[in-house]
């Protein structure tokens, strides 16, 4: 790949954000169709894995892609289209004097077709790849700022549905304003501290004894009662929100663990690091003072962290795991089976645990090729000194086939049921000599 340049080839900065001339640029066409009823359409663009790009890569060749996506993009708009690199790794394309909106979508898709094929990029740039969203003025808004909300409401859609493109219509207006309140309503539940966790036993399968318990945070809300946690965790996820919600759950996880673990020294807490922290090292010095606080020694927490959420960013993540390592936690690949990793990266993990997808251990009693994948994961954990535990044992049979197969650790409804904080403290004292939970 030949060196990045300054500028782009028409001798124009290729990479300063220019974010204010596109805010200039919809005042002047709000202006011009307030008075001349000519609709237009603002596209917002982002551009996949660019972070990765510049880690592999470099700044320097990073800065140059950016030039040559904007020119890639000029390439294939009208002569009074513009498009702007806004930031990072944002562009936006303003379409100028819509004869009829059907255009919109098909120069989104000749957009993308000319980025993506390479066609008009520099050579040697490897793949690249966009998502957009786009709105129409004024069918879709009726200033500035409302059209710039719809479009990135319309990327947001595109992205989560892991689509190409997205065209804003008023469900997407609906679903945000219900994010937004999702947000709010987590806050003020979050400062009054009416979320709370259940545990999950995890029992050492040969031993047939405690081994630690798995924390599963629980938000019992006002009026819309208990609310799924892949929901409000998203939510969290799209702001800073999810910083709060971590170095709080960590507190009350620890404090409560300091509670149940009393008489079961060496046991570990096991708790899920939200992907959108795991590029951060602000989770780092947040481990560390709620250990601190709460007196607690490294061991007795593990960090689960699953396979794509790793495979965001491998290189930032394998960072912070490695700044985790040095902490001397215990860290485990969750839901293993279920993602992208490689061989080849895993063996550069510094995790000393492999939870096996419950979707392999729920069906293995049924499908050969499912029982199949646990045996290899099972041995290949052992080969690569890391520890297995199989999540989802729902009956006898299947946690002694675990057994014979070697499985460190298990997890499941046979064994018992995430339970509340004093329900917990009962399972855990009474076991081994009470019975299973089967109901």
């Amino acid at each position: 790949m030949r060196l990045a340049s300054s500028e782009t080839s028409t001798g124009e900065p290729g990479v300063a954000p220019r974010r204010d001339e596109l805010l200039s640029a919809i005042d002047h066409l709000v202006s011009r169709a307030a008075t001349h009823g000519q609709k237009f359409a603002l596209l917002v663009l982002n551009l996949q894995e660019f972070r990765e790009f510049n880690i592999h890569f470099g700044h320097q060749q990073g800065d140059f892609l950016l030039c040559e996506v904007v020119r890639c993009i000029q390439e294939v708009l009208r002569p009074d289209d513009r498009v702007f690199h806004i930031g990072g790794d944002e562009f936006a394309v303003l379409l100028s004097d819509l004869k009829a909106v059907q255009v919109v979508p098909l120069a989104m898709e000749r957009i993308l077709d000319a980025v993506e094929s390479g066609k008009y990029l520099a050579e040697g740039i490897p793949a690249v790849s966009l998502r957009a969203g786009g709105a129409i003025f004024p069918d879709h808004a009726g200033s500035r700022d409302e059209l710039l909300c719809a479009a990135d409401n319309a990327l947001y859609a595109a992205r989560k549905s892991r689509r190409r493109y997205s065209i804003y219509d008023s469900s997407l207006h609906a679903q945000n304003q219900q994010r937004i309140q999702m947000r709010k309503d987590l806050a003020a539940s979050l400062e009054k501290d009416r979320l709370l966790f259940h545990y999950q036993p995890q029992i050492d399968l040969r031993e047939r004894r405690i081994k630690g318990c798995e924390a599963l945070i629980r938000w019992p809300h006002e009026t819309q009662g208990w609310i799924n946690p892949e929901i409000f965790i998203a939510a969290a996820e799209e702001s800073a929100l999810i910083e709060d919600l971590t170095f709080w759950s960590l507190n009350v996880v620890l404090r409560e663990w300091a509670q149940l673990a009393e008489d079961m020294p060496g046991n570990s807490i096991a708790i899920n690091l939200s992907a959108a922290l795991l590029n951060s090292r602000e989770i780092v010095d947040m481990v560390e003072r709620a250990l601190n606080i709460w007196n607690l020694p490294p061991a007795s927490l593990t960090l689960e962290v699953t396979e794509s959420a790793m495979m965001s960013d491998p290189q930032a993540a394998l960072d912070t795991l490695n700044a985790l390592n040095e902490l001397h936690i215990n860290l485990s690949i969750d839901d293993f089976g279920t993602g992208y990793s490689s061989l080849a990266y895993m063996k550069h993990l510094p995790t000393q645990e492999l939870k096996i997808d419950k979707s392999f251990v729920m069906n293995m009693m049924n499908n050969p090729k499912d029982q199949s994948i646990v045996q290899s994961v099972i041995d290949l954990a052992h080969n690569l000194n890391m520890r297995v535990v199989a999540e989802g044992i729902e009956n006898q049979a299947t946690l002694d086939l675990l057994v014979d197969m070697g499985c460190d650790t298990g997890q499941g409804y046979f064994i018992s049921r995430p339970l509340p904080l004093e329900g917990a403290k009962a399972f855990l004292s009474a076991y081994p000599s009470g019975a299973m939970d089967k109901s």
